[in-house]
């Protein structure tokens, strides 16, 4: 087929430009063309390129290598093939930056190519998403456009993405696929040989643990691992100054990489502890001089740097500026081959991190530890992972903060969404746009969105996207603080905002009506807005007993929209972080059905004034670990034949409540009555713990002995009387936790209904 000059159409501000004719009426001469013996990636390239050309144009082009390619045929060339010689003058890319691709046009031939081992790779995905059309939304929904006669621009392309890591952590990009057709190459998304190996972090992260268990050196060597007032401890982290310690972790170091030689990157990384550092004299010193806990660490960190880089110069070291070692050292400076991994757990998501004055604190360590260490790697949290379901209108954010982290020297960005959760808070937009912007920063991201939402919710999208506006002017009008862990919405989205939402979403879904497809993705989108309304609904159950006299009609809407969200959730994965979705969207609609059933009243509280007393029915609490720290189980004995299980083996708060203190009169003092029982052969001892946390970490702890609540009828207990004040906070829960008891002793705690009252 000839080369078509055609006189390019100006679009949006573009030069006119040559153009290609690649296929007419659904035939093509075109063939690709892979290098002989050609590696696996390059093979999967030319495998994809075949295939989503023949789905646009219905023409079926051949592979062959090099050495077969037939006399006078137009070909798209791809990797490093001995023609690619003529085109570039590095046709391997050795030189390259990572990920670095190239598409080039040489009379009628295309060439695809670019830094191995996913360069070429890449530059194929390219090719057919920017010159082709095609869409990838999803792992299994795309958009292909129908064009047997396929024109395409002539014009070359080269480009190396800034980051050399690049993670959105979502369930789809978990598919070496989807990651590649995202070109996310993270740790996490397993990609092998054929789509070009993740970015692989050796312990990715918290491997003071991973390289030296205490299970395995702390017996012999209880020296190694932090002295905690006065006395060493295997529940906290390493002595950074013990030199017999680093020596063994320096041979650990150097045996993981040895048994992982296609590996970027090690961690050398303090656990998962808000603190635990190490307190004996030379550790302290050190930090005294630092002016931060990162001292000990970093000079630690260089240590062991410099003896890797003495047999792989070529990896990089990564530790953790984390919790406690957040702050930068004010002497020691990171080696070149450090790389400094900040986590913004801490950060105020509705505003961005560059200009919101509640994230002043984050934004000056990332400031501080960019002006001495040359690559920063950033581990950022786009999710909310007390519940992936609740709207999370960080929105305003996103794409400022990917910026403003490449403007401070990242290198790697870990984007943590909600992996594993299927029908979160718009997790399908938010992974290909943040994608998107991983690989090109430059990007328009309004363009980027506008693109997804038209696409892939056709006439909804902009609705869509004028709903997210309306949450995220809501969060920001509230001066909430939102955190990556919420536990309702309460703080930010009032009732009559939840109204007017509802009303905008409806003229989404009313665009979409006659649509199945369309619908149906914005009906799933809704799954947030539906839980915010049954939460509010548990939260205002009691109001017809108090204010607003409910029809029994506006009950059974709610009613029926619980039915609709078990429907809709049973697929969905997760509901919060590493927590199954299980019985969730069950118990919720249990919880509901307990209140709204004939105005159900607790004993206790029979004849008392309806405003001095709450009720938390057994479906609303919230369980960690369910299955093993906890589980819902029938109970004869039970009010509503349902309780919470707790067995002995633990001390966990694996059960709570969460309570919106601030609707209750803090001008009186309030106490927490709840029913209890345990099972086990003890007669005495502690059977469980409990109280009322708030976020000023004041907590009203009380034990229950195992001779007040033994048996298979349940007691009450009573907290000592507390004020509203005391608590502190919007995140307030009441608590239960069981006391370890060996299995012969106790074996389990049982929780039923818990109710919040005014102390007599």
């Amino acid at each position: 087929m000839k080369l078509t000059v055609l006189l390019g159409i100006a679009c949006l501000g573009m030069v006119a430009a040559q153009s290609i004719q690649i296929s007419q009426e659904g035939k093509s001469d075109y063939c690709i063309v892979v290098p002989d013996g050609a590696a696996p990636v390059l093979k999967t390239a030319a495998a994809e390129l075949g295939r989503y050309l023949k789905e646009v144009t219905k023409a079926e082009l051949p592979i062959v290598v090099e050495a077969e390619r037939p006399t006078g045929k137009p070909a798209f060339v791809i990797g490093p093939a001995k023609a690619a010689s003529a085109v570039f003058s590095d046709p391997t890319f050795a030189k390259g930056k990572p990920d670095e691709i190239a598409i080039k046009f040489k009379g009628t031939d295309i060439y695809l190519n670019g830094r191995m081992p996913r360069g070429p790779l890449y530059a194929t995905y390219t090719f057919l998403e920017d010159y082709v059309g095609v869409n990838w939304w999803t792992l299994e929904e795309h958009d292909s456009p129908d064009k047997p006669t396929l024109v395409v621009s002539a014009k070359d392309h080269e480009y190396a993405p800034k980051l050399i890591s690049r993670e959105t952590f979502y369930g789809g990009t978990h598919n070496q696929v989807f990651a590649s057709y995202m070109k996310c190459n993270g740790h996490y998304s397993r990609i092998k040989e054929e789509y070009g190996r993740s970015f692989t972090i050796i312990g990715f992260c918290h491997t003071f643990n991973q390289f030296l268990p205490p299970s395995k050196f702390f017996s012999e060597h209880p020296e190694w691992y932090s002295e905690i007032k006065g006395k060493r401890s295997d529940k906290a982290q390493l002595c950074l100054t013990n030199d017999e310690m680093k020596a063994e972790f320096i041979k650990v170091c150097l045996e993981q990489i040895r048994k992982n030689p296609t590996a970027e990157m090690i961690s050398v990384s303090q656990n998962d502890l808000k603190d635990g550092r190490c307190e004996c004299a030379k550790c302290k010193a050190i930090e005294e001089v630092e002016g931060s806990a990162s001292g000990p660490l970093l000079r630690f960190v260089n240590d062991v740097a410099a003896e890797i880089a003495k047999e792989y110069p070529d990896i990089w070291v990564d530790t953790l500026a984390y919790h406690y070692t957040r702050q930068a050292p004010k002497v020691t400076r990171p080696a070149n081959n450090v790389v400094i991994r900040l986590c913004s757990i801490e950060m105020d998501f509705s505003k961005p991190l560059e200009t919101g004055e509640t994230n002043a604190s984050f934004r000056k360590d990332i400031e501080d530890w960019s002006a001495i260490a040359p690559n920063l790697f950033v581990w950022n949290y786009v999710t909310n992972f007390a519940n992936y379901l609740l709207p999370q209108p960080n929105w305003r954010g996103l794409v400022p903060d990917i910026r403003f982290f490449l403007k401070h020297h990242a290198i790697g960005l870990f984007e943590q969404g909600d992996a594993g959760c299927k029908v979160g808070d718009f997790v399908r937009p938010r992974q290909w746009i943040i994608a998107h912007l991983l690989w090109n920063p430059d990007l328009d991201e309004k363009e980027l969105t506008r693109k997804f939402f038209n696409g892939y919710y056709g006439p909804a999208g902009m609705h869509l996207l004028k709903y997210i506006d309306y949450l995220c002017d809501c969060v920001e009008q509230s001066n909430f603080y939102l955190r990556c862990f919420n536990n309702d919405v309460f703080g930010w989205f009032k009732p009559e905002q939840v109204e007017e939402a509802m009303r905008l979403y409806a003229v989404a879904e009313e665009a979409v009506k006659g649509n199945e497809v369309f619908a149906t993705r914005v009906r799933r989108e809704r799954i947030p807005l539906d839980l915010v309304r049954i939460m509010y609904a548990i939260k205002q159950a009691n109001l017809y007993r108090l204010k607003v006299k409910q029809t029994p009609e506006a009950r059974q809407e709610i009613l029926d929209l619980a039915d609709e969200f078990v429907e809709l959730t049973k697929k969905a994965g997760n509901w919060r972080e590493g927590i199954k979705f299980a019985d969730y969207a069950t118990n919720l609609k249990d919880a509901l059905e307990t209140l709204y059933g004939s105005g159900y009243v607790p004993e206790i509280c029979k004849g008392k004034p309806l405003d001095s007393w709450d009720f938390f029915p057994v479906g609303s609490y919230r369980i960690y670990k369910e299955g093993k720290w906890a589980k819902r189980v029938d109970d004869p004995a039970a009010i509503r034949k349902r309780a919470i299980r707790m067995p002995n083996d633990h001390f966990q708060w694996a059960t709570q409540a969460n309570v919106s203190i601030d609707q209750y009169d803090a001008t009186k003092k309030w106490k927490i009555v709840a029913r209890v029982r345990c099972e086990g052969n003890a007669t005495d001892g502690e059977a469980l713990h409990f109280g009322i946390y708030g976020t000023g970490l004041f907590h009203c702890k009380q034990e229950v002995k195992v001779s007040e609540c033994k048996g298979k009828d349940y007691a009450l207990i009573e907290s000592r009387p507390f004020t509203i004040k005391e608590l502190q906070g919007k995140e307030t829960c009441i608590w239960f936790a069981p006391v370890q008891h060996p299995a012969d002793e106790l074996e389990a705690v049982y929780i039923d209904e818990v109710i919040l009252m005014q102390a007599e």
